[in-house]
């Protein structure tokens, strides 16, 4: 199975397993969005060198703490049966809430998973203009 997706070229090997793939990793400012990295099965994180323009700003992932917003989604991020018993972080599981607890150990980031108010991935009202959902609030904050 081979096809274009959000995400780049979509792929995946006899194990079901994708392949040849490569994810940007982006930052966001109220300025706009850079990439700042890319995630690939080869080689894994590779930060990128970013010019900053804005004097002493630290252009590194290490130290920092960011909010990742997300949406309940088996079996990529769930809440788990006795979740009200953890804080944080601790109250999710799946493949994605893993994905980002080995991104950020790896590289030195602290991140805290928020899920979305509405549950909804996101859709832009055609008479208001507005988007809702996941996409709502990483556009309006």
């Amino acid at each position: 199975v081979r096809f274009e997706g959000l995400s780049g070229n979509v792929q995946f090997n006899e194990k079901g397993r994708r392949t040849n793939y490569t994810l940007h990793i982006i930052e966001m400012k109220h300025d706009g969005i850079r990439k700042i990295g890319y995630w690939n099965e080869d080689e894994k994180l590779v930060p990128i060198a970013v010019d900053t323009q804005s004097g002493n700003e630290s252009t590194s992932l290490q130290n920092r703490t960011y909010i990742v917003t997300t949406i309940l989604e088996d079996p990529y991020v769930m809440l788990k049966k006795n979740a009200n018993q953890f804080e944080g972080n601790e109250r999710y599981e799946g493949y994605c809430v893993e994905l980002a607890a080995e991104i950020a150990k790896h590289v030195g980031y602290h991140y805290r998973l928020e899920i979305v108010r509405d549950g909804k991935y996101g859709a832009r009202d055609p008479d208001t203009k507005t988007w809702n959902g996941m996409v709502g609030e990483l556009v309006y904050g």
